[in-house]
């Protein structure tokens, strides 16, 4: 079977994953043809060497609203209707828009089904532009099958587009992962319970991760449990505002010795910091429209057997099993991520209980269980 693949920018981690992983498992049973941007050449060429694939100007890092881009989504679209392209079975966007734009014209082009992939914000975020809204309401009735990557993704995108993603074309297919490759069962499911009491977070440091709700939670843990510590692993620049903010709350509640900005670590050093912690907490936050489509990041403390902490926010649910695998609160209440963080760490068994079945949970959530499942969805169509 021929699939033409359709690739968000690869310069964007959770998008080059999940390209790199999906793809790698599905190559044995399909015949991959990738159309990615330009300004991918180096990174596709690194990620797929032996693949057949065209550049086009601009693939997913554009917009209809905007006069800066939409000339070259414009010519990426006439591009894809005349490039030398094999006729494909079915075509599969990895992104809902402007990813899946470009897949609709393909489609349409061959006359062939188009499978659509929608990881978070970016499957909703288009209700707020008129011209990429008419754009992507017509992708979405054109699709023969949407995929969200949670249920808290399907039942966001079915809020804001009802019209356009009837119930019988929406499918969806949960994310996969290899974290739990990176770990030894055993050593995840009996890892020493930590002497130092350590909370983890691992993500950008901006708004929408929920940090500023974290830390002050933490402030009031610490009023409990002094001897404990928070270590905040991510990207960020001393200069930015949010970082500036969360220094000030540091200082405001006398944290300097508590807490601890790992900034961007390397895989060794990440893989420390999981082993000597001894909870995962992301309080992410929606924002408007963009908010977490999976959380990947759960799954990857899983791997460890970490329990995790997470809110009721987009997929979040799907990646944090509430009672199961961890905690969810309400994305704003303090209190409450006092309370769960505080009876992680406090009651060893529960905590053990949780981070095993959360293990469990990242050896379920393979990506050779969501390439099955695109798999028969391919043959369906």
């Amino acid at each position: 079977m021929r699939v033409a693949y359709i690739l968000p920018s690869l310069h964007t981690s959770g998008w080059r994953r999940y390209s790199e992983d999906l793809l790698h498992t599905l190559a044995k049973q399909v015949e991959p043809i990738l159309l990615h941007a330009v300004q991918d050449n180096d990174l596709v060429a690194e990620s797929f060497p032996h693949w057949t694939r065209y550049a086009l100007p601009v693939v997913q890092e554009a917009s209809l609203s905007s006069n800066r881009t939409r000339r070259q989504l414009l010519r990426s679209l006439w591009s894809v209707r005349r490039l030398p392209i094999p006729r494909p079975d079915v075509v599969h966007s990895l992104e809902a828009y402007p990813t899946g734009l470009i897949g609709h014209a393909l489609a349409r082009r061959w006359r062939v089904p188009h499978a659509l992939t929608a990881h978070g914000t970016y499957g909703v975020l288009w209700a707020r532009y008129p011209l990429d809204r008419w754009a992507y309401r017509r992708v979405l009735r054109g699709a023969a099958v949407v995929c969200p990557v949670s249920h808290g993704t399907a039942d966001l995108m079915q809020e804001f587009f009802p019209a356009d993603l009837p119930s019988e074309r929406l499918r969806v297919i949960l994310n996969g992962n290899g974290f739990w490759q990176r770990i030894p069962r055993e050593q995840a499911l009996t890892r020493p319970w930590p002497k130092t009491p350590t909370v983890l977070t691992v993500g950008d440091l901006k708004p929408r991760k929920g940090i500023h709700i974290s830390l002050s939670a933490f402030a009031h843990l610490h009023r409990e449990l002094p001897q404990a510590r928070y270590w905040i692993v991510g990207k960020y620049h001393p200069a930015n505002s949010y970082f500036q903010f969360l220094q000030q709350l540091v200082n405001e509640y006398d944290l300097q010795e508590a807490v601890t900005f790992w900034g961007r670590v390397d895989d060794a050093q990440l893989d420390d910091l999981y082993r000597q912690a001894s909870i995962f907490v992301l309080a992410s936050q929606a924002e408007d429209l963009r908010f977490e489509g999976f959380g990947l990041v759960y799954i990857e403390a899983g791997a460890y057997g970490l329990p995790a902490i997470g809110t009721r926010s987009g997929g979040i649910p799907d990646a944090v099993r509430d009672g199961e695998t961890g905690l969810l609160v309400t994305p704003d209440n303090v209190e409450a991520l006092t309370e769960a963080m505080r009876r992680l760490l406090t009651e060893e068994a529960l905590a053990r209980r949780l981070g095993q079945a959360n293990r469990r949970l990242a050896e379920s959530l393979t990506w050779q269980h969501t390439a099955e499942a695109w798999l028969e969805t391919y043959r369906t169509l």
